[in-house]
């Protein structure tokens, strides 16, 4: 499958990254810096902007699928890297046929905020994430409004700890407060859900 990640230099999209080319995918890494990530067999890097809609078109051309671990850097405050660049990939996608998303958000985001903890509510909508939970919202909310086959997986706390191989994914509230998730294991889910439609047009949250 012909696969473009958006966010793969970031620790999870380096994960996704290099669990989709050991699974045999031909990945495209859209990055701003490519000389942040190696050159290996099966990945071609493409570096830009998420503004850029000619690059992105680039991109997204002959691909298959899109993967996004975008993320905004919580001390820049007010910065939405994922609503932004959506606004132009969605688009994109639409140009040129593909249908399949799966982009991370993070627990907290919409629905899930009522079923985490008082201390990790406080976290997650007080000064230091709130422009971050909000930025996830406004993506989650545009991928709804598309025709696009999308997914959102909502994590927990991502850690750099190994794969365990197991997990809890479920959108029905059934998963409370804000635990932990390896990025191994997000990056595995996400790569699952390209051959699954279990999760489309669903916001399932994501932890052990």
């Amino acid at each position: 499958m012909n696969v473009v990640v958006f966010g793969a230099t970031g620790a999870t999209g380096r994960e996704l990254v290099k669990q989709a080319l050991a699974a045999g995918h031909r990945v495209t890494a859209y990055v701003r810096d490519a000389a942040q990530l190696p050159q290996r067999p099966g990945l071609r890097i493409l570096a830009g902007s998420t503004c850029d809609a000619k690059a992105l078109g680039r991109a997204l051309a002959g691909q298959d699928a899109v993967l996004s671990a975008l993320g905004g850097r919580p001390w820049r405050r007010r910065e939405y890297v994922c609503s932004s660049a959506l606004r132009l990939i969605l688009p994109a996608m639409e140009r040129h046929g593909v249908r399949r998303i799966v982009a991370i958000s993070t627990v907290g985001a919409g629905t899930s905020r009522a079923h985490v903890g008082w201390p990790a509510r406080m976290l997650k909508l007080g000064l230091l994430l709130r422009s971050e939970v909000q930025d996830k919202e406004a993506m989650e909310a545009q991928l709804e409004a598309s025709s696009t086959d999308w997914t959102v997986v909502r994590v927990g706390r991502l850690t750099d700890e190994p794969a365990r191989g197991t997990w809890r994914a479920a959108d029905d509230g059934s998963i409370r407060g804000s635990g932990s998730i390896a990025r191994a294991d997000v990056a595995a889910f996400m790569l699952g859900e390209l051959d699954s439609t279990a999760w489309t047009k669903r916001l399932p949250v994501l932890m052990y």
